[in-house]
């Protein structure tokens, strides 16, 4: 799989200090069109995302729209193509039958034009469901949004069971040499954590993977649904109540809607930041963490029902497998996790406190990494 150049102007320093200029004229000649601007829109833990408009017609790309905004996302790490693949082949499937994702464009796997893979896509209206601005508005963003993100969810794990959806040949996470796709997900999922724990070392969270295997097979097989594995507020972009796209699809997968559920709640009840204080793990953060999970729950259960067993022991693995990442970032960087390096920024004394409080308490064994 190719790597990214490691000098000009892009390469590894594209992630850093990105230069404007020389990606908008890189742009402009991959495109075959002048681009009219380009400038950054957000960055994460694996991407930086930029948004631009085109003067007119891409002469490689003709349904691409002129004079509209679109984004820019570039992939990072070892498997940057595998992602971008993966999240642009799901998004297609999504945007086929008008569930709310950005209309994906074009991938484009090779680094050579703008030094990594990029996914070109539509630029929806609205703002992420939970923004760290001031207190008052994202309150009443979130209040506004939340049912509908909870809805979107439900809906996105009932498009198999009603038909609207084959998942042939989808491309799937957790995979590497020792994790082979044909496996489900849950069990692509444990290897996940047991390479982690060999690899970091991560002794602390033996015991815990041990206990959570042993009960595996009473929730084994389980009916499979497309899942996001990675739904949280700040992935979904919301009009007022309606949700007007859901976003980074790359650790989409095939599997049990409980593990999607479960990892949606260990981020609301495990998410703390230094900035701002009302979100860190302090009372006011906890309290809004509390209520956070307390509501997400019973919207859930209430929309699409459960098995609150299977739940609960879903909970104890999504804990653990985003421990375990943690634990990787922590020992052996960021990279080696797939993320960008000011990614560990996120990785907070907090954050990993309360998740192994968590997974503690999820899986019936003390944790630590």
């Amino acid at each position: 799989m190719p790597s990214l150049p490691s000098s000009g102007p892009l390469g590894a320093l594209l992630f850093v200090r990105p230069d404007i200029a020389d990606i908008q004229r890189r742009l402009a000649a991959y495109l075959g069109t002048q681009v009219a601007y380009l400038h950054l829109l957000a960055s994460g833990w694996e991407t930086i995302v930029f948004e631009f408009s085109l003067s007119a017609y891409s002469s490689r790309v003709r349904e691409l729209p002129a004079g509209r905004a679109l984004v820019l996302r570039f992939y990072q790490g070892s498997r940057a193509a595998d992602k971008g693949n993966r999240e642009a082949a799901i998004m297609r499937l999504l945007a086929d039958i008008n569930y709310p994702v950005p209309q994906p464009y074009l991938f484009e796997s090779d680094p050579e034009p703008l030094g990594a893979p990029f996914l070109i896509m539509e630029r929806i209206a609205g703002r992420p469901l939970f923004t760290v601005s001031n207190f008052p508005q994202a309150f009443k963003t979130f209040s506004m949004g939340f049912v509908g993100f909870v809805r979107a969810q439900v809906r996105l794990h009932s498009l198999r069971a009603n038909g609207r959806l084959a998942l042939v040949n989808l491309p799937q996470t957790c995979t590497s040499t020792n994790v082979s796709s044909p496996m489900p997900l849950l069990e692509r999922v444990f290897r996940t954590i047991e390479e982690r724990i060999q690899q970091g070392p991560l002794p602390g969270l033996r015991g815990a993977l041990s206990s959570l295997r042993c009960r595996a097979a009473r929730y084994s097989p389980a009916p499979s649904a497309l899942v996001h594995m990675d739904y949280h507020p700040q992935n979904v972009m919301v009009n007022g109540f309606r949700v007007s796209g859901v976003l980074d699809w790359v650790n989409a997968d095939c599997g049990d809607r409980h593990l999607c559920a479960a990892t949606t709640a260990v981020i609301l009840s495990s998410t703390a930041m230094e900035q701002p204080r009302w979100m860190g793990e302090n009372i006011a953060g906890n309290a809004l963490r509390a209520l956070f999970a307390s509501l997400y729950l019973p919207l859930y259960h209430a929309a699409a029902p459960m098995e609150l067993e299977r739940f609960r022991f879903a909970q104890g693995v999504a804990a653990l497998l985003r421990l375990s990442m943690f634990g990787m970032m922590r020992t052996r960087g960021p990279e080696s996790a797939g993320f960008r390096p000011e990614a560990i920024e996120n990785v907070t004394p907090s954050v990993v406190r309360l998740l192994s409080r968590y997974a503690s308490h999820k899986a019936g064994v003390p944790v630590s990494i």
